[in-house]
Formats: structure tokens, C-alpha cells, sequence
């Protein structure tokens, strides 16, 4: 990322690709206060687990807590912690500190072993004792036995990144192997459980990650374990809350503001549904604090968290689970939905996105939970790795959503038509199947049960059984092929509201894209004939319950999905008070590429 743009001589330096807190502090560079969350540590036991998502500041605060338990004073001038190293509680600590990222990329069992001992030699080296042991594990409980011997201190163990050697052996497309998965997943299991075994040498410990799998081995043997990642007091350990980014960027705000051309206050807005949204209690709210230094080093609104890493596990995992971009927004989750552990294979889909970031939590009134995308940010770049699923390619997705860009931005809605039918036309058969299947119990068919169902649908000839299950298949198709569109306006940064709810009713998708708005219905037809048809009443159900009401000159479109054909069979539009048809035989000339001139 190229930074070319001066900065005024009076801002802070960011040095958003910083991991050392000695650096940062001997650089005078800008650093969010977190040091009063330290002392609140030692209170929650003897060893302490906290998950966060990548880029969430992990590495940082690990090497913080390093100076902190180390005694470096000279760290934490002006710093909340100061004032707790300076009281009689405090005593410094030696500090055995391994950073497993570094154990990334291994190819066999030797190799894992090899970067790991390579992690004991430089805590050795720094506490002048030599690494005994032949084996990796017998090292590691040398080294904590020769450091209490030798600075007759019990050891703070601090383990960053604990997850890394397993994740990043999951995250290989092409080289993926299981059995190298399973072996190291078994070494980590035994590394781990060597911290129960030393025990007596250890005063603290403080462990990270990203994940909480319950296999990796922390979690079995290390019964005394504390696990402080929804913990409500622990909310903004890691991360950015708006009071933090308002004072301690105060004077970036003010310029940045000024070169956007943006009151500050309209500037603060934007970050907030950029970056922000972040919730590991289903309260506080924080920033990703990556994307937002990044944010003020660029000046740009760009997706920095998702391009700073590896996404193709993501985007298989979207695909393999046939997963679409809408179904999570608001799914409701028990309390301890987070808590439990478990595994990439086996944890449902809304378990494992939670774990890896891409989703998170909101807290109801009435204490349940819900999952959400924390922010703009978040749900665009996931949008775009669904689209890269269906265009198979992540250049053909490219071009798609430039295009689209174009011809939303100018609101030429027959081209718009022409890439929404591009998209149905990459679903596979299997997709277009599962899109309108319905799986129903007999009993459900039946007697009472049928007929409540009915009622509560509002759905017509009550005693038909037939009329309801397709009632229902059309219903879920719609629902589908919705979320599929919603997915590509998403994923070119569009305001989407779906279902967004108006004085008469709700409109199916409520889009606002740069400075145009749009209102879209959405309606499945058995065939072409029905598509028509379709369209218009879903044109005079915007018209009738008012769904543009609250637009500036809006865009209204109604589009029908034609099952035979499984694609757009019909669309209706009305552009400045005109009503434009297309009939599928008027879509079906719009796709047929131009003829080539004679010479």
C-alpha cells in the first residue's frame, strides 16, 4: 500500500504494521491506552484465555503485556498502568513469551517442531540458560523449570497466535492435508498440556487466538482456564470504542475531514458504519483498530481488514456450505451460542464465521442475542467473496462489479437487469433445486397443524396441501434469489436495506448507491406467462403501500424470477414518472450479445 501523502508535522505517527509496544513507545507514535485492563488480568485467575479476530491488536497487546509484567517502567510513562507498577501489589516477573505465528508454513511434524524450539531458544537466550532437551516438549518443560531455578521467580507464559499452526495449515486450497492437520492439531494438544504439568514454575498466564476450538488442547487439560472473550469487562481489552477514536485521532479527524470536504461530524458517522460494530459482549461496540488506522493513513474508504489476509477458506467454506450472504443478519443465538467450543468441520456455519470475525454479536432488551455483520466493511468484502463463487473467478466478479457500478451510479436499470441475470445464470441446477425444495414432517401436513400453518401464513384454499407447499416453494425461491442479488449490490458497497420496513408494509430490498435510491420487488413465477403478470403486481404493491415514500426521486423496480427458465422472466420499472416493461423476450434480447458489423 503506497502512502505517499504528507502528513502536518503536529499528528501523531501510525504505524498501523506495528507489533512492538517497546517500538511504538520509543517512537512517540500514537498508542490507545489499554493499559488499565492489566492489573484487572491478574484478578481473574492464573491462566487467561482471550479470542479475537485477526488485526484485532492481539500481537500488541501480548507484547505490552511482556514490558508490563517485565518491569518497563519506562514503557508506561502517561500510561494507566503506571500507577499500579508503581505500587507495592506489583513485582516484576521473568517472561517466557512464544508467538506461534512464527510456526506457520510447516511442511511435516519436524518442521512444526523445529520453528517451535526455535521460539524456547530465544527465551532461553534471553533469560541466560541453556535449552535442554532433545524433544520439543521436553524442551519446553526444561526451559520453564530452568527459568523459576534460575531467577528463583515463578514465570509469566505469555502464547500468542496458539491457534496459528493449525489455522494456517486449514487455509492451504491446494495443499490442504488432512492428516498434517490432525498430527499437528495432536502435537499442539500435547505442547499445551505441558503448562498443567509446570504448573509450579508458573505465576501468570495469558493465552490468545483467534478461534476457541476445543481440540487444539488448551481447553481440556487446562481446567483452571479463564476464558475472558464475552467477558462484559473485558469488552474493549482489544479494539477501539468511539470515545477512544474521537480523543486519541482528535487531530486526524479534523484534517481528514477537511481534505474529504466532510463536517466532522458527518466524517465520524461514515467511519462508524464503516468500522465499527464489533461486539464480543452484544453491547459494546469497538472498532477493528487495523482498518482504522489504516483509514487515517490512506484517507480512503477501503476494505483493509479483509484485503490484509487470506480469504480462500472463507470463500470455500461460503461455497461447500451453499451459504448466502443474508441468511445470518439477525439469526437469533442462544446465550452461550460463543462459548462453546468447536471445530472447523463440525461447528454450524454461524459458529464458525462468529469465530473467525465475520460476524458478531448484539445483545436484545430481554438478554438474548442475535448475529449480525459487525460493519460496512465486513459484510461488502463478504458479499464479494460470495460473488467470486459465482463467477467462479475473482476477475470475472471484477469486471461484473464495475460494470454494475457503472450502470447503478447512472441508474440504467436494463443494463442492471442484464448482470442480476448473469448471476442467476451462474447458480448451478443443484442451487436453482435447493432454492424452491420443501421438506415437510407428514403430520405437519396434516389435520390442525396444516391449517394453523396456513392461517399464520396467510395463505390462500386452507384446506389444500398442495396450494400450501407451493405457497412455500415459491416463497423460498424468493427469498433466495433475493439474497443473491442483495449479495451483489452488497458487494459493490450499496446501501442495502432489506425488507426495510415502510408505513404500509416492506419492500423487499431499499438500495441507496451513491446518489441514487431504489426501491426492489421481488416475485417468483412457475413460468413465463406468470412472470408478467408477477411484475405488475409487484409494481402496484410498491405503488399501493407507498414504498418509495421516504426516496429522493426514487428508481422503483419490480423483477420476476420465471422457475422454468431459472432466471429474471419479466421487469417492470418506473424512472422519473415513466413506466418501462420488459417481457422476456425484450430480456432476452438485452443478453444476446451485439452483432458485428459487415465490413
Amino acid at each position: 500500500m503506497d502512502h505517499k501523502r504528507p502528513k502536518p508535522s503536529e499528528l501523531p505517527e501510525l504505524l498501523p504494521g506495528i507489533q512492538n509496544f517497546d517500538k511504538l513507545r520509543k517512537k512517540n507514535a500514537l498508542y490507545v491506552d489499554k493499559t488499565k485492563f492489566f492489573p484487572m488480568l491478574l484478578k481473574k485467575g492464573v491462566v487467561v484465555f482471550c479470542a479475537r479476530p485477526r488485526r484485532f491488536g492481539k500481537s500488541l497487546t501480548v507484547s505490552a503485556l511482556d514490558a508490563f509484567f517485565s518491569g518497563r517502567k519506562d514503557l508506561f510513562q502517561r500510561l494507566a498502568a503506571l500507577e499500579f507498577m508503581n505500587s507495592r501489589r506489583f513485582t516484576p516477573k521473568p517472561v517466557i513469551r512464544l508467538d506461534l505465528s512464527e510456526a506457520d508454513d510447516c511442511e511435516t511434524r519436524d518442521d512444526l517442531e523445529e520453528a517451535i524450539r526455535s521460539c524456547l531458544r530465544v527465551n532461553a537466550k534471553r533469560h541466560k540458560v541453556s535449552l535442554r532437551g532433545n524433544r520439543c516438549l521436553t524442551a519446553f518443560s526444561n526451559l520453564l523449570e530452568d527459568v523459576h531455578d534460575a531467577t528463583s521467580q515463578k514465570i509469566v507464559l505469555l502464547i500468542d497466535e496458539y491457534d496459528s499452526p493449525v489455522i494456517s495449515l486449514i487455509q492451504r486450497e491446494l495443499t490442504y492435508d488432512p492428516k498434517l492437520v490432525e498430527q499437528t492439531r495432536n502435537f499442539m494438544r500435547s505442547f499445551y498440556s505441558k503448562i498443567k504439568s509446570s504448573d509450579e514454575y508458573l505465576d501468570f498466564v495469558f493465552i490468545t487466538g483467534i478461534s476457541k476450538f476445543s481440540r487444539m488442547g488448551v481447553f481440556s487439560p487446562l481446567n483452571n482456564l479463564v476464558d475472558i472473550s464475552l467477558d462484559s469487562d473485558f469488552a474493549a481489552f482489544m479494539g477501539l470504542t468511539q470515545k477512544e477514536l474521537e480523543i486519541n485521532f482528535a487531530p486526524y479527524i479534523k484534517s481528514t475531514a477537511k481534505q474529504l470536504r466532510l463536517s466532522e461530524k458527518e466524517l465520524l458517522e461514515h467511519i462508524r458504519d464503516y468500522y465499527d460494530g464489533f461486539s464480543f459482549d452484544g453491547r459494546t461496540r469497538v472498532y477493528n483498530p487495523f482498518s482504522a488506522l489504516l483509514f487515517f493513513e490512506d484517507r480512503e474508504f477501503n476494505n483493509y481488514w479483509m484485503e490484509s489476509g487470506s480469504n480462500g477458506l472463507i470463500r470455500k467454506f461460503l461455497l461447500d456450505k451453499k451459504l448466502t450472504v443474508e441468511e445470518f443478519s439477525g439469526l437469533r443465538v442462544s446465550k452461550n451460542f460463543a462459548r462453546m467450543p468447536g471445530e472447523i468441520g463440525a461447528t454450524p456455519p454461524e459458529g464458525f464465521l462468529f469465530q473467525a470475525g465475520y460476524l458478531t454479536l448484539r445483545k436484545g432488551s430481554d438478554g438474548s442475542y442475535t448475529l449480525d455483520y459487525p460493519n460496512f466493511e465486513v459484510r461488502t468484502a463478504l458479499s464479494a467473496l460470495f460473488m467470486e463463487n459465482l463467477y467462479s473467478s475473482e476477475r470475472m466478479a471484477a469486471a461484473a462489479a464495475a460494470e454494475l457500478d457503472q450502470y447503478m451510479a447512472a441508474g440504467d436499470v436494463p443494463n442492471i437487469v442484464v448482470i442480476f441475470m448473469s448471476l442467476y445464470s451462474g447458480l448451478s441446477s443443484q442451487d436453482h433445486r435447493e432454492a424452491v425444495s420443501v421438506k415437510m414432517d407428514e403430520d405437519v401436513l396434516t389435520g390442525m397443524a396444516l391449517e394453523q400453518a396456513e392461517k399464520r401464513r396467510g395463505l390462500s384454499e386452507p384446506n389444500s396441501a398442495l396450494s400450501f407447499l407451493e405457497a412455500l416453494r415459491l416463497k423460498k425461491g424468493e427469498n433466495f434469489y433475493r439474497s443473491v442479488l442483495q449479495a451483489c449490490l452488497w458487494s459493490i458497497g450499496a446501501d442495502v436495506r432489506p425488507e426495510a420496513s415502510k408505513n404500509l408494509g416492506q419492500a423487499d430490498m431499499d438500495v441507496r448507491y451513491k446518489d441514487q435510491d431504489y426501491i426492489i420487488e421481488m416475485k417468483i413465477a412457475k413460468d413465463s406467462p406468470a412472470a408478467l403478470k408477477s411484475a405488475q403486481a409487484g409494481l402496484t404493491q410498491i405503488r399501493s403501500r407507498k414504498y418509495g415514500g421516504a426516496s429522493k426521486n426514487p428508481i422503483l423496480i419490480s423483477l420476476a424470477v420465471d422457475l422454468e427458465e431459472r432466471n429474471i422472466g419479466a421487469c417492470i420499472f418506473v424512472k422519473n414518472g415513466q413506466t418501462y416493461v420488459l417481457d422476456s423476450q425484450d430480456l432476452l434480447r438485452l443478453r444476446e450479445p451485439p452483432a458485428e458489423k459487415a465490413d
